[in-house]
C-alpha cells in the first residue's frame, strides 16, 4: 500500500511538472535546449569537450526525469507503466543527436538467486525494447541486471540510470 500511494504522488508530481514546464505556446520547454543546432550538442571547445557536453547534459536530463519518475517495477513484474514510458522518453529525446551511452540498472529482490537473475534481466530487456522503440540503438544502452546482489526490498523494484563511463 505505501508503494502504492508513493508511486500516486509521484504521478501526480510528474503531471504537474510537465504542466509548469509548457511554455505560453504549450509546448514542453523543458530539457537542454538543443533546438539552434538542429537537435545536436555542440561546443566551442576540443572535440573531446563537445563529447563531455553531451554527456553532462544527457545526465542532467536523466536525472531530472528519473527525479519526477522513477522508473519502477511491481513486485514479480517486468512490466512498464505509463509512467515508466514517459521518462524513457525523455531519455531517449535526451539522446538524439549525440553518441552518448547510458548504463541501465536493474534489480530484484527474490531471495533465490536465480529468480532474481532472471527478473532482473528480463526488467533490463523491457527498458532497452522501451527505448530501442524510442529511436536509441541497443548497443547504446549498457545492461547490468544485478538480481538481488544490490538490492533487496522495495529498493529491488527502482532502476537506475546514468551515462555509461
Amino acid at each position: 500500500m505505501r508503494s502504492t500511494i508513493v508511486r500516486t504522488a509521484v504521478g501526480a508530481a510528474f503531471v504537474a511538472s510537465l504542466v509548469t514546464a509548457c511554455d505560453s505556446a504549450g509546448t514542453a520547454s523543458s530539457g537542454p535546449d538543443l533546438s539552434s543546432s538542429g537537435g545536436t550538442a555542440t561546443s566551442s571547445g576540443a572535440p573531446g569537450q563537445l563529447d563531455s557536453d553531451a554527456a553532462q547534459q544527457v545526465g542532467t536530463t536523466i536525472e531530472q526525469a528519473l527525479q519526477r519518475a522513477p522508473i519502477t517495477f511491481t513486485p514479480e513484474k517486468a512490466e512498464l507503466t505509463e509512467q515508466a514510458r514517459q521518462t524513457l522518453g525523455e531519455i531517449a529525446k535526451a539522446l538524439q543527436g549525440n553518441a552518448v551511452k547510458i548504463s541501465v540498472s536493474t534489480h530484484a529482490g527474490y531471495p533465490d538467486d536465480e529468480k532474481a537473475k532472471a527478473l532482473s534481466e528480463k526488467r533490463a530487456e523491457a527498458i532497452t525494447t522501451a527505448l530501442e522503440g524510442l529511436g536509441v540503438t541497443g548497443e547504446r544502452v549498457a545492461r547490468d541486471a544485478t538480481g538481488n546482489e544490490k538490492a533487496q526490498g522495495d529498493q529491488a523494484l527502482d532502476t537506475q540510470i546514468s551515462v555509461a563511463k
